[in-house]
């Protein structure tokens, strides 16, 4: 009996983890996170044109999903396809993050 109850909470509680993860408000809140490292990059990296226009993709795409996000449709996607969806952006913000910190001091000089 005490095995089913300890089965029970913890079978309820991966069940609220899973629905945390893929609620809309944490997907928007992860755009809003990469579109504001994507305007980090773009000021810490290369003035090429390329990279330039690959952060443009990259915050138009954020905006893109904020705004999915809030509609009704994205609640209909199943479950996996949001999971897919959210390991998608984990890996570009850790992309963001590792151009940003290889990106070269700004000056020379030691603050």
């Amino acid at each position: 009996m005490i095995n089913w109850i300890k089965n029970t909470i913890e079978s309820w509680k991966a069940q609220r983890q899973l629905a945390k993860e893929i609620d809309p408000r944490n997907f928007k809140f992860m755009a809003q996170e990469i579109r504001d490292l994507a305007a980090i990059a773009s000021q810490l990296g290369p003035r090429n044109s390329d990279i330039r226009k690959l952060i443009r993709n990259v915050v138009i795409e954020m905006d893109r999903l904020s705004n999915l996000a809030d509609r009704p449709e994205f609640r209909r996607l199943s479950t996996g396809k949001r999971l897919l969806l959210r390991q998608g952006l984990l890996e570009s913000r850790e992309q963001l993050m590792e151009s940003i910190d290889s990106a070269p001091s700004p000056t020379e000089t030691l603050q």
